[in-house]
Formats: structure tokens, sequence, C-alpha cells
């Protein structure tokens, strides 16, 4: 994501991620280095964990289409909400 400019939501979603994650699963994350920033993505995307799906959504929500772009392109990483689209048709 070196090419692409995260704004001030996405960042504060993401450091939400990072704390979240280092208090409970004694996991470092360091986002200013790329390779840090997707494992952390990559290990919400596929957490259980009610609190870090809900700021990752948030992020992604928040997050310019470039990015969404680049990480469900490059990255396998599907948008958080597409599993709850389905709800709306009942």
């Amino acid at each position: 994501m070196k090419q692409l400019l995260l704004n001030q939501t996405c960042v504060f979603h993401l450091t939400r991620m990072a704390f979240r994650v280092q208090n409970k699963y004694k996991k470092r994350y360091h986002l200013t280095d790329e390779d840090d920033l997707l494992a952390l993505i990559h290990f919400v995307d596929n957490s259980k964990d009610i609190e870090l799906r809900r700021s990752f959504m948030l992020f992604y929500i928040n997050c310019p289409d470039a990015i969404k772009d680049y990480l469900e392109s490059h990255h396998d990483i599907q948008s958080p909400i597409e599993c709850y689209q389905s709800l709306g048709s009942l």
C-alpha cells in the first residue's frame, strides 16, 4: 500500500485494531511497515473477535475505493460487509 494513502479515519481504526490485537492476543504489528499492516488486516479478517470485526468493518467502510480494490485484487481480502448484505433480503 506504499502508493496508496490512508485517510485519518482509516489510520484511527487500524490503530484500534492493532491495540486490541496487542492487548488481547499479544501480537505486535507496526503500522509503518507495509508487511505488518497487511498481516494485521489478514489476522483481523480471519478473526472471530467481535470488537476486531467491528473495527475492521469501520476501517473498510471508510477506506478509499482504490485501497479496497488493492486489498481485494492483490491480497484476497474481501469486504466484511458482504456476509451481512444477504440479511437485508429477509
